[in-house]
């Protein structure tokens, strides 16, 4: 297993595309992590205060929806790029290399987490929005949760791109369309007791959104989004394990 995730880790460096995304991601992360101290007194929170610490602090949720693509170019480049006959032809047990894939989709989320967590904090610190008085316990679990969306989102791009594996730009668009757009209308049509079930509900909950009643305990929703991680990666197994390789 260590050879095959050092296998996909040096696959994925040779790709542009995740390099494109991830400086142009980071590049947004710092843009919206200055915001709030640019806007600090005037249409936002004063620096000092709570409410300044965790704006800067949000800016790292935009990101996670970067790694949730890496995850899909992870899985579809190999049909893409037809390297998937090779790959197979090292590791004939297709189970192991989507396992694979999968820890190599959680390391770069989690990398790629914390290098906007550095960002935000290295913007927070040098402007004073984040000062070690104002970290409580609520600031601590959000920015945790936060954190952890990042490998998560991935392993759903890694489920999502194995079951699309032949369709790379339907594959990329259609998540990000359902996360940015179509989630949101299909689900408050349905009612909001499917809204907070939502893949976005259930990260909200675990990035400790706020203490309100309409948003999951931030357990439940860390399990609830594990969950679909483990039903898109499961459900991409199977399909790639019937497909016909040649």
């Amino acid at each position: 297993m260590r050879i095959l995730v050092r296998t996909e880790l040096l696959k994925l460096a040779t790709i542009r595309g995740p390099w494109i995304l991830t400086f142009m991601a980071l590049a947004l992360t710092t843009l919206l992590a200055a915001q709030p101290v640019l806007n600090a007194g005037r249409t936002g929170p004063s620096i000092g205060t709570v409410g300044a610490e965790l704006a800067v602090l949000g800016a790292m949720g935009r990101g996670a929806l970067v790694t949730l693509v890496i995850g899909v170019l992870i899985m579809t480049s190999e049909f893409r790029h037809q390297t998937v006959t090779a790959s197979l032809l090292s590791s004939p047990r297709r189970a192991e290399l989507i396992n694979a894939k999968a820890v190599t989709a959680a390391l770069v989320g989690l990398l790629f987490g914390a290098a906007t967590m550095i960002i935000v904090v290295a913007i927070g610190t040098l402007s004073g929005a984040m000062q070690l008085n104002l970290i409580n316990g609520d600031v601590a679990l959000r920015g945790f949760g936060l954190l952890l969306t990042y490998p998560l989102y991935a392993l759903i791009g890694v489920g999502i791109g194995a079951l699309l594996a032949r369709n790379q730009p339907l594959a990329v668009i259609l998540p990000v369309l359902w996360l940015l757009w179509l989630e949101g209308f299909s689900m408050s049509a349905l009612g909001h007791k499917f809204l907070i079930w939502s893949i976005g509900g259930t990260a909200a909950a675990l990035q400790n959104a706020g203490n309100l009643p309409q948003v999951l305990p931030i357990w439940l929703g860390g399990g609830a989004l594990l969950a679909y991680a483990l039903l898109f990666l499961i459900s991409g197994a199977v399909r790639v394990s019937r497909a016909d390789i040649s």
